[in-house]
């Protein structure tokens, strides 16, 4: 069937198919929002109902909703040779980051400092989307046709503290906590809804390679740890202070000692400290980020075999090496290991962003493979390390 999409109107019905755009391009990304450009000319049913206020897009592949969002700015280009559109726009987790986490669902802030709830990530999780965003939150801050999928309890055991942060920010924090699950905000039928997943582990499966063919193009970037030893500082004053300390002895062994301490003088539960720690090594190990180009085969496809969130195997040769095909046999047989890995690098890690583009060419589909916090750029270093320190500010300012 391939892929089909369509022009929605504010009540989410499909009011026009869009067949004769000259480009559609889609960021889809895991446990954030995506974003999408389309090119199209302004002679179409299409263009006039997209140009309308709260339209968005539905994109369809195989029978299957597979993006869905909204449009946020338009620009229509004229000349005598010319006119056209360029709509973009978000997806529809977007209305995770136009929501903060009331410390108080019904918005009496001098009731309490915190909305804390513990339970199973998932669980939580929605909690929180439902009384900022769903049916249990305040009628003006709810948005029409939102649903929440069935609580299946996914996830480990997590405690979340909002306070005035983003539910888009507190979401990824106890998502990555409970386990690294995901979640997403899409159309179904004619409701947004919801949903949180638990990704796969496909690298015996999904495994990209050069002497595969099924792989034209990468970019791989390593970065060593920010920090490997991590002291978090709960509630008290001085030498009272509640103090938890621990480090990954790999990454100490293989790095050297990297010490980074996490205030969180709101708490002085063990578990939230924990969970704070936790975190903090995770968030700041070593970041490795591969873009690949990949070719779509019969036995490996986007959609079908892997999606956004999966583990997935890449192996490339090392530099200065040749490797024959067979090698790369040896070694996905589980035979050899040891003397075949000299010659071949092994990286394995989740899928964290699909860049999916469709134009007269045909179909391009770019994922982006790497560790949580490691899609950022060099360049974007200084906002990244601004982020961090509001955070940090911001649990005084929210105390």
């Amino acid at each position: 069937m391939g892929y089909k999409l369509y022009v929605r109107d504010q009540y989410l019905n499909r009011v026009a198919e869009i067949d004769d755009y000259q480009s559609l391009e889609m960021v889809l990304k895991y446990n954030s929002y995506g974003t999408w450009v389309l090119n199209l000319p302004t002679n179409c049913k299409a263009a006039k109902e997209i140009i309308k206020s709260k339209s968005g897009i539905v994109v369809i592949n195989d029978g299957k909703v597979i993006f869905s969002g909204l449009a946020t700015k338009k620009n229509r280009k004229w000349n005598a040779n010319e006119d056209k559109l360029q709509i973009s726009g978000v997806d529809d987790s977007i209305w995770l980051l136009r929501r903060l986490v009331y410390p108080e669902p019904n918005g009496q802030f001098t009731l309490k400092d915190y909305d804390v709830r513990t339970g199973l990530a998932e669980s939580i999780i929605k909690q929180y989307v439902s009384f900022n965003l769903g049916s249990r939150a305040r009628l003006e801050r709810q948005i029409p046709n939102f649903v929440i999928e069935e609580d299946i309890g996914l996830g480990k055991k997590v405690t979340g503290n909002g306070r005035f942060e983003t539910l888009l920010d507190l979401s990824t924090s106890l998502a990555l906590a409970g386990g690294d699950l995901g979640f997403r905000t899409i159309q179904v039928n004619k409701s947004l809804e919801f949903q949180v997943y638990q990704p796969e582990d496909k690298t015996k499966t999904a495994i990209f390679s050069p002497l595969l063919g099924n792989l034209s193009e990468f970019e791989y970037t390593s970065e060593d740890p920010e920090t490997n030893y991590v002291i978090v500082g709960g509630g008290g004053e001085g030498k009272a202070r509640i103090t938890l300390q621990n480090g990954d002895s790999a990454s100490i062994t293989e790095y050297g000692r990297i010490e980074s301490f996490v205030d969180q003088r709101n708490t002085t539960d063990q578990a939230e400290l924990t969970q704070s720690l936790n975190q903090e090594l995770t968030e700041k190990s070593i970041k490795n980020s591969l873009s690949i180009t990949p070719i779509e085969t019969e036995s490996l496809s986007f959609g079908r075999d892997y999606n956004l969130g999966d583990k997935v195997s890449i192996i490339i040769t090392q530099p200065n090496e040749v490797v024959e095909v067979d090698t790369i046999y040896y070694f996905l047989s589980d035979y050899q290991i040891r003397k075949t890995q000299e010659k071949l690098q092994v990286i394995q890690d989740v899928v964290r962003e699909i860049k999916l583009t469709i134009d007269q060419n045909g179909v391009s589909i770019n994922p982006t493979i790497g560790t949580p916090e490691s899609l950022s750029s060099q360049g974007l270093g200084i906002f990244k390390k601004m982020k961090k320190l509001t955070k940090r500010v911001s649990h005084l300012e929210r105390s």
